[in-house]
């Protein structure tokens, strides 16, 4: 392959514009380049791409551009699909430079068979990195998940603990809460009531000790009116009824 250097050379410019003549003429791809200066970048990356092809050496530094040429196809949103029709594109483009420049039929066949093999061995290079960053981004989103199951177990946990605080505090509410039901025996003259003590209890503290009751004392104006009537009598020294 780096015997064929020079001969790229000549053609290097005539390989990478027909190449982006074919790249920019796919919208996706035209999307994704977006605008001039970033298409003469890519016009730059891509001449040393080529040529980098044609050195003949494959060492650490060759082996990391190919993994940070799939990084970035990667970060910017280059579908594998894509990529690999480029890489299809470009071969085709630099095959028909070889052909015009080579004319031992063996030698350019021997030298396309190699493009063949480096080509290959560049996108294993770029999916492996493909690859590598799908799995990263499906561990990191497991781990997400994993994140957010944890924190929904401590959440529930949290809202259990409280529901049962809640539903103990009811529970003692409903306890401490007082009540009259049943039958009440009641004097039906003193109307004092008759406790479980068979202790006999004013009504008004018998309420009192047995709901939330509280009493506030009045007079009824049928009871005003007979109170008064009685304080008339006294006053006219008329006996009380049943006196003698």
């Amino acid at each position: 392959m780096s015997s064929c250097r020079e001969l790229i050379e000549k053609e290097i410019d005539v390989i990478v514009n027909e190449f982006y003549q074919a790249q920019t003429s796919v919208e996706e791809i035209a999307l994704l380049i977006g605008d001039a200066d970033t298409l003469r970048r890519l016009h730059i990356a891509q001449k040393k791409y080529v040529l980098d092809l044609f050195t003949g050496s494959i060492d650490v530094d060759y082996v990391n551009n190919r993994l940070r040429i799939g990084l970035v196809h990667k970060r910017i949103g280059v579908e594998p699909k894509l990529y690999l029709s480029a890489v299809k594109t470009l071969k085709d483009i630099i095959q028909k430079a070889l052909q015009r420049q080579i004319v031992e039929q063996g030698v350019l066949l021997t030298t396309f068979q190699a493009l063949d093999k480096l080509l290959y061995f560049d996108i294993t290079l770029v999916f492996d990195t493909y690859i590598r960053s799908l799995i990263t981004e499906i561990e990191t989103a497991k781990e997400r998940v994993e994140e957010y199951a944890r924190t929904l177990e401590v959440q529930v946990s949290d809202r259990t603990r409280q529901l049962g605080e809640k539903v103990s505090q009811l529970e003692l509410a409903i306890a401490t809460v007082k009540k009259l039901e049943g039958v009440i025996p009641i004097c039906a003259t003193c109307k004092k009531i008759r406790d479980d003590k068979e202790s006999w209890q004013q009504l008004e503290k018998y309420i009192s000790e047995h709901s939330e009751a509280m009493f506030s004392h009045g007079i009824c104006p049928e009871c005003y009116e007979k109170e008064m009537n009685e304080v008339t009598k006294l006053k006219q020294g008329k006996p009380k009824p049943g006196e003698l």
